[in-house]
């Protein structure tokens, strides 16, 4: 089975399974199921790090990880600040080593903080994640096989050598046209203000990523997936689009909030 083929199959195992938990969990459950792949990005962003500083532990870490997205997603967001500044002091004492602190909190706020979103933008409706999906997984597709076609002018090669701009080209187009789509279905035309950001932004996640790997000299984040090596490797775009939804949202429901109290008051 080619390489091609194995990341095809799992792409689409992997997007049935997200597609199904989206739509028929449980929010809460939805929500645990997220601290758990909290989880798993943290133990592969701590794994990484290792490289560098051979005494981080990733299932401590990861563990810290889990207790952390559990109270962004649960309970108090400065409860979930207060578990990894402790941790991270904890652990830089007993090694008396600086570069530990940064490298555990870094591993923690990436992995815990930035894959939560998903959890947190449920609670703001499951179509706007359907929604996020379809701009990320489009945008991700048609960077590939536009790269792969017309691709001539790298991106950045010192972080990732085989993107070029016109793979990104190809990727914000491809956002714009399915994320679009998709929030006309849903009839949520207001989503086309949070496609467009994540458009680019997804650019940046993306090389945020190979920044790391490139760093302690790796490929991939894991082999956990077939075909396309870990769980960052994986969600790197789609946690910083989600993130862009959900602050979006959340100034959008502000806004409307306040609108619509002042409308009131007028009348």
């Amino acid at each position: 089975m080619n390489k091609l083929l194995i990341r095809t199959v799992s792409g689409i195992i992997l997007a049935t399974t997200a597609i199904s938990a989206v739509l028929f969990l449980d929010k809460n459950i939805f929500k645990s199921f997220i601290a758990i792949l909290s989880a798993v990005a943290v133990w592969e962003a701590a794994n990484l790090f290792k490289k560098k500083f051979e005494k981080i532990n990733p299932i401590s870490t990861a563990i810290i990880g889990f207790l952390t997205s559990l109270s962004i997603l649960f309970f108090n967001f400065y409860f979930a600040i207060l578990i990894i500044f402790l941790y991270g002091f904890y652990e830089a004492v007993k090694k008396w080593e600086i570069n530990y602190l940064t490298s555990i909190i870094f591993s923690l706020i990436y992995g815990s903080f930035f894959v939560s979103s998903l959890g947190l933008l449920i609670d703001e409706g499951r179509h706007l994640l359907l929604i996020l999906f379809a701009t990320v997984w489009a945008g991700d597709t048609f960077a590939y096989f536009v790269g792969k076609t017309f691709g001539k002018h790298k991106l950045a090669p010192r972080l990732s050598p085989k993107k070029t701009w016109e793979g990104a080209f190809g990727s914000v187009l491809g956002s714009l046209i399915f994320g679009g789509i998709t929030a006309y279905y849903f009839n949520h035309l207001e989503a086309l203000i949070p496609i467009a950001i994540a458009s680019i932004i997804m650019q940046i996640g993306d090389l945020f990523e190979s920044l790391i790997k490139r760093q302690v000299g790796v490929k991939d984040s894991s082999n956990l997936i077939p075909g396309h090596g870990g769980v960052l490797d994986r969600i790197d775009a789609l946690i910083f689009a989600s993130v862009v939804f959900l602050i979006f949202y959340n100034f959008y429901n502000v806004i409307k909030t306040s609108f619509f109290h002042y409308v009131l008051l007028s009348m």
